[in-house]
């Protein structure tokens, strides 16, 4: 896991490592700057540098003194608005591998460091620097970004028009929230953490692997498959019957040794069977008073599809609940936000961003902190699915998964992902690993696809199962 650190607090441990070290922050950069720059292009090179203001601008100018003395050609595009000018060109006027521009000049660059912007930007773009970076991004040379690329915002992962498409982002001190999620993955491309050996106390972490050090409720030989969790779901509308199958069956290829579903389709209990005659039906009313390890409540269902009974009644099942797709819209309701509140079990919602903008009443900006909110108005684990899942627990600790691709982009992908859900909860011992372990084999599975056939297009949801299922095997 990596440590991730939010703008502010970036700028904490900023002014803290000053205060309490000799040799500025600056110069360890600059320093480790360099050394990345020389292994991603040889001696006499070209680099154009994309000069900016604050401390971005400060670790490119360490990183040129230093390259400049080892045979590197360096071009400073910059602006006397952005730098003092003419004390630049006095400082380098006499150093022959260094040029310092203020206009875009056409030529062959092997490398372009971004130093334009960096975790201070709140903004969009203006000129000239956005025709820099559009220009850039249209070189095909190497581009590396210092800390993130510019364009892009710390805290959110949003992108904006222009921003600087890097082939690297050497990244400072701890992650950022927008390197991770939302736009940032699209525009980091491979992202190199430094701490600089500054330690510091994260905020959140990145989640690229699964958790090895957790315990199965069952371990033994001597076994039956009552002791390997017992799942309800309730779903399945007319019309979206095939959504509560696939939750059903991600559950039994996740290693769930029972599950029931009541499907709000009657037709369906006919149709289970032929689906996958492992999957045993009950009515909704006899599901709930069963004793289960969790119950799913929403695959394939419109909010219209709940009445206040069946609201009541599985707001206060005496077991983990986690609830999706239909269920979502009716978390605005603040007497069912009072309740969820006070469970004594364990809540998990599994959103998309246009669902949790449906709880929030607005749109969903920055994924952490509205995950972390959702988390604490309802006293529940929030799974926000998209580009870089965040799950955030009710304490308000959060994760951004990593794993994932667009492979994922298929109609079922988060009826599998409740099923997992809900089958590692009922088999593991701690309900944190329970939900980090499904979320990132999840999105392993669709980066499992795409490595076996070059490519992300055409997923069906048996291999999305088959790959989950291998990779569980592997735990």
């Amino acid at each position: 896991m990596i440590p991730i650190l939010t703008k502010e607090s970036l700028r904490q441990a900023q002014k803290k490592n000053d205060l309490d070290n000799t040799l500025p922050l600056v110069q360890q950069a600059g320093h480790q700057l360099t050394l990345f720059i020389k292994k991603k292009c040889t001696q006499y090179s070209t680099i154009l540098v994309l000069l900016g203001p604050g401390n971005k601008g400060l670790d490119a100018l360490c990183a040129v003194d230093l390259l400049s003395t080892q045979g590197y050609i360096i071009w400073i595009l910059t602006t006397e608005n952005v730098a003092n000018f003419r004390q630049l060109s006095q400082r380098y006027k006499h150093n022959g591998n260094i040029k310092l521009i203020q206009k875009w000049e056409f030529h062959q660059f092997d490398l372009i460091l971004d130093g334009l912007f960096g975790i201070g930007l709140n903004r969009g773009l203006t000129e000239p620097y956005s025709n820099w970076l559009r220009l850039s991004n249209q070189i095909s040379t190497v581009k590396i970004a210092i800390d993130i690329p510019s364009g892009l915002m710390c805290d959110t992962g949003i992108a904006y028009s222009d921003t600087f498409q890097a082939d690297h982002t050497y990244s400072l001190i701890a992650g950022k929230i927008g390197l991770y999620t939302a736009d940032g993955p699209d525009y980091c491309g491979e992202i190199v953490e430094d701490d600089l050996n500054i330690a510091v106390l994260p905020d959140g972490f990145t989640l690229s692997k699964p958790i090895t050090h957790f315990s199965w409720r069952t371990q033994q030989k001597n076994t039956h498959k009552g002791m390997f969790g017992n799942i309800g779901i309730i779903g399945g509308a007319k019309g979206m019957i095939g959504a509560s199958f696939l939750t059903a069956e991600a559950c039994l290829h996740s290693g769930a040794g029972r599950v029931w579903l009541s499907a709000l389709d009657d037709s369906a209990e006919n149709m289970a069977p032929l689906f996958n005659p492992q999957i045993m039906t009950k009515s909704l009313f006899e599901l709930i008073d069963s004793k289960l390890d969790c119950l799913i409540i929403g695959p394939g269902t419109n909010a219209s599809d709940f009445d206040e009974r069946i609201i009541h009644s599985v707001i206060n099942v005496p077991y983990p609940i986690l609830l999706d797709a239909g269920f979502l819209p009716l978390l605005k309701d603040s007497q069912l936000i009072e309740q969820l509140s006070h469970r004594c079990q364990p809540t998990i919602i599994t959103p998309h961003p246009g669902e949790a903008g449906q709880i929030l009443n607005r749109k969903v900006i920055s994924r952490v902190e509205d995950a972390k909110y959702l988390s604490q108005l309802l006293k529940a684990w929030v799974v926000l699915k998209g580009q870089g899942t965040v799950i955030s627990s009710p304490e308000q600790r959060w994760w951004i998964n990593t794993t994932g691709n667009s492979a994922l982009s298929i109609p079922g992908s988060g009826d599998i992902l409740c099923g997992v859900i809900g089958s590692l909860i009922s088999r593991c011992t701690h309900l944190e690993f329970a939900l980090l372990n499904a979320v990132n084999i999840h999105g392993q599975a669709a980066m499992d696809y795409q490595n076996q056939y070059c490519g992300t297009i055409g997923m069906s949801y048996r291999e999305l199962l088959f790959y989950i299922r291998s990779n569980l095997n592997k735990l």
